[in-house]
């Protein structure tokens, strides 16, 4: 049975109703957006190079940086001294996992150098360890530009490839090429780390987990072999005999 259709047609006391409701659900809707953006406000402090070029420093916090870099100097003895030092501490701040205090430090060296090539690959560490790997290989590159000590050179091309299969693997199924590329890069990090010290253990780990990624079992096989050959850290568990499962499921 067909129904007529029956306009209701508002009031104008109605229509005065709603129009109030609509304006203290837009109040709301600001200020819940407000809240969410102030929680979400971030210390440039936290930040590499503390944000620059898009965060602008104040002034006092200027001043108290130059007042810093002078301290430091006559407590080090010599600003490369002092960078030192700092860095030493942020890398130990790493390894404590206290980020913000890490920061701080690579921060701190920064000011003292920032041509530091340490200061960037301190930048890029936090950042990995924070989920940030795209900011993170910026930092990592820079590093790399940067470095002039060439006993480091194979420990940095292993964070860089270790970090480049990490965003591979995480990009989503409708980005294969740029996961490819990705791959390559890390691949290629880990070759040159490889050629700059055959026996660094980490690199053969870091290449035999990414080639497992890649679903080159067979490569990553002798990668890991090789690794603990040389007595790297131990596989997360499971790994190895997953990976022996998966080469024989592939022939």
């Amino acid at each position: 049975m067909h129904k007529e259709t029956v306009l209701i047609i508002p009031t104008q006391k109605n229509l005065f109703r709603r129009l109030i409701l609509v304006v203290i659900f837009c109040i709301a809707t600001h200020a819940v957006w407000a809240g969410i953006a102030l929680a979400q406000k971030i210390d440039p402090n936290t930040l590499p190079m503390y944000g620059q070029p898009g965060v602008s420093r104040p002034e006092n916090l200027k001043k108290g940086d130059e007042d810093f870099v002078r301290d430091a100097i006559l407590k080090y003895g010599g600003r490369d001294a002092a960078a030192r030092a700092l860095v030493a501490q942020g890398w130990e701040a790493v390894r404590s996992r206290k980020l913000e205090l890490a920061m701080q430090r690579f921060n701190q060296t920064w000011l003292l150098n920032a041509k530091n090539y340490q200061a960037y690959w301190g930048f890029g560490a936090v950042l990995s360890d924070q989920g940030k790997l795209a900011e993170a290989i910026e930092q990592l590159q820079t590093a790399r530009q940067l470095i002039d000590d060439p006993k480091q050179i194979s420990a940095l091309l292993c964070d860089i490839g270790a970090v480049q299969s990490e965003y591979a693997a995480r990009l989503p199924a409708d980005k294969q090429l740029e996961r490819a590329q990705h791959f390559v890069i890390a691949n290629q990090s880990f070759a040159t780390s490889l050629d700059q010290n055959p026996n660094y253990a980490p690199a053969w780990r870091e290449w035999a987990i990414s080639l497992y990624r890649q679903e080159r079992y067979s490569e990553a096989w002798i990668k890991a072999q090789r690794a603990k050959e040389l007595k790297a850290e131990p596989f997360p568990a499971d790994f190895l005999e997953d990976l022996q499962n998966k080469i024989a499921n592939s022939k």
